[in-house]
This record gives C-alpha cells, structure tokens and sequence, in this order.
C-alpha cells in the first residue's frame, strides 16, 4: 500500500513540475492573500522566545532569498481578455528556479522539522512531501492546513517576495493585483 502511495506522490509532483513550464492563469488568492494568510498565521501561532524570533529572523531571510530566486527566470504575460471583475488576466511561466525553490522551501521544512521534534523518519518526510503537493494542487487546503509556525513563516515569505518581484518585473501586475473589482456593466 505505501508503495502505491509514494507512486502517487511522484506522479503528483511530476504533474505539478511540467505545469511550471508553461504560462499558467494566474489569481490574486494565489500571488497575495494566501501570502497575507500564511504570514497572520505565522504571527499568531509563533510561540515568542529569544530562540524562536533569531530562528524567525534567519528563516525569514532565507526565505525572501528562496522567493527572490522563485522569480529569477518567471515570465509574465498580461493578456487583453479580462476575468470576471473586468481585470486583465495575468499568466504566469515559473519555471525551473521556482522547482528549485518550492524543493530548498520543502528540504527548508523538514530539516526544522527534524530540529524541533529530534527525529525524522521517512514517514514523516512522504508525509510532509504530500502536505506540500496538497497545498499546491489544492489552494484551498492551505486555510485548513496546521502547519506549524516556521512553515508559516517559510511559506508566507517565500510568496509574498516571489509576488514582489513579479510586480518589480511588471508594471501593470501590481496595479492588477491591487485595484479593485469593477462590476460587469449591464
């Protein structure tokens, strides 16, 4: 049974890989509240000790470095099709460097795993590898997700940076993402 269950996993994460190779429609859920949600996550479950705010600091870098690359290589393309609030749709190539990155965040999350609970086993790495794939496939199961606070931390900084230099690369993307809904005219 486990074997037909890491089979999954690897055709999942295949799936997943090949998507990053082509232009993707792409949200506002997706590039920002998601970001804003794992980091008021991270807020309220970080347990506030000297410790755990020089580990935050280092994490926090890190993970900007990790978002930073994720968005090294990405191509963006606004179309002239509106979605459905009347703003231009956005397409997004992330590519090889986001693979990389989405793998150093995953490695990034087991190695503090494995220094907050002493002990990893492959259990629990196929465990959190699936955690992952779950959270990717399915944007919803992030609002659910009981992550802990430095996941929340990774996770959020990694995204909010990757957003921010998808707009520092396109101009109109920040305007995209932060105006308004236009209702549809009659």
């Amino acid at each position: 049974m486990k074997l037909i269950v890491y089979g999954l996993l690897l055709f999942l994460a295949f799936r997943l890989s090949m998507h990053a190779f082509e232009f993707k429609k792409s949200s506002r859920l997706e590039l920002l509240s998601i970001p804003v949600y794992s980091l008021i996550m991270f807020l309220v479950t970080m347990t506030w000790t000297q410790e755990n705010l020089i580990t935050a600091i280092i994490l926090i870098l890190v993970a900007g470095l990790i978002g930073w690359f994720q968005a090294s290589k990405s191509e963006i393309k606004v179309t002239e099709e509106l979605d459905r609030y009347q703003r231009p749709i956005v397409l997004i190539k992330k590519g090889l460097p986001y693979l990389l990155g989405w793998l150093a965040i995953f490695i990034l999350g087991i190695v503090m795993h494995g220094l907050h609970h002493s002990a990893i086993t492959v259990s629990d790495i196929f465990s959190e590898f699936g955690h992952e794939l779950l959270k990717d496939i399915s944007l919803f199961s992030r609002f659910n997700s009981q992550d802990s606070w430095y996941i929340w931390a990774i996770s959020g900084v990694s995204s909010m940076t990757f957003t921010y230099c998808l707009e520092q690369k396109e101009d109109k993307l920040k305007g995209i993402l932060h105006q308004k809904r236009k209702r549809k005219q009659k």
